[in-house]
């Protein structure tokens, strides 16, 4: 079994935007799909996990670079690979291709959850399979440790978990806050702008019923800063570069 895994297909009108192209959000969810079909493969997936160590998986952040727009009938490639784990936490890094022109590159954190406890549990206590190695460099992406104090004037709107939000873990699927984040834009804000760099910190769970409030603040002249939040708990923390579009 490779650490290194490849997913193909071609880009179809249910998952672009207004603007014909792949949004954030979906290309997250490109990025999920060929993660999780790899950990299918080499025997990291959801069963095998729970049955061997009693243990889930958990992506605590993701970051992302878009050097280019996905389009609809784009034909792309999907290379996914895990690293060596270190004691707590396994990386993984992704590149979307349309032939050789690279789109997106991404880096990402992995951790695991006992299924009992739902306390993060050392790699040394998962059953993790001997990988060939064939791919060992990494997308050379660090991640921000930019934080905003966010107060009432930057409350944009209140989004309530429901029964359509949640995963297989009983929580709140992570992909379902980018769609929480990206929804405190207004359409005149999005079409102004740009992304080249996409970064959301899972902080903490939501479930069923919570109500995750929504701050945004711009903070700097090619920054905004997203927060999640429950009363005073941070649920998650979104850090977007971009760049204004000319007129």
């Amino acid at each position: 079994m490779k650490n290194l895994y490849t997913e193909r297909m071609t880009i179809d009108d249910t998952i672009i935007d207004y603007e014909m192209k792949v949004p954030v959000m979906e290309i997250m969810r490109l990025l999920e799909i060929a993660s999780f079909n790899h950990a299918d493969k080499i025997g990291l997936d959801h069963d095998t996990m729970q049955e061997k160590s009693n243990a889930f998986w958990i992506v605590s952040k993701i970051k992302l670079q878009i050097r280019g727009d996905i389009l609809s009938q784009d034909k792309i490639s999907i290379n996914t690979w895990t690293h060596t784990p270190s004691l707590i936490r396994c990386d993984r890094d992704c590149e979307i291709k349309r032939k050789s022109k690279v789109l997106v590159r991404s880096t990402s954190e992995w951790c695991c959850l006992d299924f009992d406890t739902r306390r993060v549990r050392k790699m040394s206590t998962i059953t993790y399979p001997d990988l060939e190695m064939v791919r060992t460099d990494g997308v050379e992406l660090s991640y921000s440790n930019m934080r905003c104090e966010v107060d009432a004037s930057d409350l944009v709107y209140t989004r309530e978990i429901r029964a359509t939000d949640i995963d297989v873990n009983n929580h709140t699927n992570n992909l379902k806050y980018n769609y929480i984040a990206m929804d405190s834009f207004s359409m005149e804000e999005l079409r102004a702008i740009k992304i080249t760099e996409y970064e959301v910190h899972f902080v903490n769970e939501s479930h069923f019923g919570d109500h995750i409030d929504v701050y945004k603040k711009r903070a700097d002249k090619d920054h905004y800063y997203i927060e999640g939040r429950i009363a005073d708990k941070t649920v998650f923390r979104v850090i977007i570069k971009y760049k204004k579009k000319k007129n």
